[in-house]
């Protein structure tokens, strides 16, 4: 059997003074950097990338994995990295807004580095593989799915020169044509998997600083997929191929924050899971475990609002959780019944004064249009949020991923209002129009939320003591910076 060389990459993916968030984000989308900054202040983790990757070395295989969005590389310094490593095959993560991005990026490196063959991954790449392959003959396979096994697979087939036809998940070319074969199953047993091979990676890079989370810090996941059927939600179709909800061993979940605080000094950690407080048995036993070993540093999570009680965040709170965000989309009752979300507003406004009695930092998302959305419906999403008065808020807009029920419904009904995939930013872009408002109005609608909400802030927090406030300048680097920034937010918007 011959040995092979396998690259894993996230591309650069640069637009001026725009950078993109790619690998690791379900809503991958583009953002300003800061005077000095070389990378975003936030940036998730490419867990996908970081799986494979060791899953590849456990099963004895070559890897190199470059995260150049991590890294910050430019252009120049991730071709070199690349050719230098000279791989036989190469895997590129994609994502809707950047697939032009990739595309180049493909053609550029199969220019560079022609003795390799050329994988993409990623949502969008699964939806449209069959056209991907036909205009970019660079291409030579999609991954369809959660990918790790799926690489594996595909690496044994090119070690052996064994038959393509029998790797799954896979679409391939046959005749020179783009041919799917069948899906690979989905990996029940996450605890087979070995850890992230974190080892290639910039890990300090890597920070979600919400609600002033200490950093640096480190994600991790304690579990896969989403039981609910949110139709806008991407990763639980696109990457998991349903509605499953997979779990590791919390031991061996702990086992691994223990090994990180240790080898790279984090000051905290966030579980980054699709929804992490699912099965409340297991989240107290976490928790009683994190507080057992002795890991006295803040922690947070991503989680549903409706699926916690008191007695879980007082379990998660004793054993030092900092943070929590919920995903609620809406204030509006109706608007949640149409999105799949079936979500309980009054289990929001409970499970958040519960938190912020307990110590916990809440922090919200919403995003605008929805399936109905209307003025009325966005206005009555400000008022909720207002009302519930979250430590920090996340507005969007939001975007209908291709392969997700809600792109599926509005291409029906002629409502999305653009293909340019550039477009697809999955924050401040409207790319759809509802039965009642234009992009452009949910555009206003959405910076409108943002005004209401920093001038909420000024008037109950940062106005209401502006002596503490002066204080805290005085105390904190920064602060008076912040306070100035968030009053012009306030006055002018965003």
């Amino acid at each position: 059997m011959k040995s092979i060389k396998i690259l894993l990459a996230n591309t650069p993916w640069r637009k001026g003074n725009l950078y993109g968030i790619r690998a690791g984000s379900r809503w991958p989308f583009m953002t300003g950097l800061e005077p000095g900054q070389k990378i975003p202040g936030y940036l998730p983790f490419p867990f996908f990338l970081a799986y494979t990757a060791a899953l590849l070395e456990k099963n004895g295989m070559e890897v190199m994995l470059i995260d150049a969005l991590g890294e910050g590389m430019n252009d120049g310094e991730f071709l070199k990295k690349a050719a230098a490593f000279s791989a036989d095959l190469t895997v590129l993560e994609t994502s809707t807004p950047s697939i032009n991005t990739d595309i180049a990026w493909l053609n550029r490196l199969k220019k560079n580095i022609p003795g390799s063959l050329y994988a993409f991954t990623g949502p969008h790449a699964g939806v449209f593989a069959a056209e991907l392959m036909e205009k970019n003959q660079a291409l030579d396979f999609v991954l369809h799915g959660e990918y790790e096994y799926i690489t594996l697979g595909l690496a044994r087939a090119l070690q052996s020169d064994g038959p393509l036809l029998a790797v799954k998940g896979i679409s391939r070319r046959e005749n020179g044509k783009a041919v799917k074969n069948p899906p690979m199953p989905l990996h029940m047993d996450l605890d087979e998997m070995p850890w992230p091979a974190r080892h290639f990676l910039p890990m300090k890079n890597y920070n979600d600083t919400f609600a002033g989370l200490p950093s640096p810090n480190v994600q991790v996941w304690a579990s896969r997929g989403c039981p609910f059927g949110c139709i806008f939600c991407n990763w639980p179709i696109s990457m998991y191929g349903g509605h499953s909800y997979r779990v590791r061993d919390y031991n061996d979940v702990i086992s691994e924050i223990e090994w990180l605080i240790r080898e790279y000094g984090f000051k905290a950690f966030y579980f980054d899971d699709d929804t992490f407080n699912i099965g409340k048995e297991r989240i107290i036993n976490l928790s009683r475990e994190i507080k057992r070993r002795g890991i006295n540093i803040p922690w947070a999570v991503m989680a549903r609002a409706d699926t916690t009680d008191l007695e879980v965040l007082s379990a998660m709170r004793e054993s030092g959780l900092y943070a929590i965000k919920f995903g609620v989309e809406s204030g509006d009752r109706k608007i949640l019944e149409n999105s799949g979300k079936k979500l309980d507003l009054d289990r929001v406004v409970e499970s958040t004064a519960q938190a912020k009695q307990l110590g916990i930092k809440v922090h919200l998302t919403f995003t605008f249009g929805l399936p109905g959305e209307t003025k009325e419906s966005i206005e009555n999403t400000i008022a909720f949020v207002k009302k519930v008065n979250p430590d920090s808020v996340q507005f969007s807009i939001v975007t209908p991923f291709p392969g997700t029920e809600y792109f599926e419904q509005l291409k029906a009904k002629n409502m999305i209002t653009t293909y340019d995939w550039d477009k697809y930013d999955g924050a401040n872009n409207a790319v759809i129009r509802t039965e009642a408002l234009s992009e452009k109005d949910l555009e206003r609608w959405h910076n409108r939320a943002i005004r209401e909400w920093n001038l909420h802030m000024l008037t109950t927090r940062l106005m209401k003591n502006p002596l503490r406030s002066f204080i805290n300048g005085l105390r904190k680097p920064g602060y008076t910076l912040v306070f100035i920034k968030n009053l012009l937010k306030g006055i002018l918007g965003k």
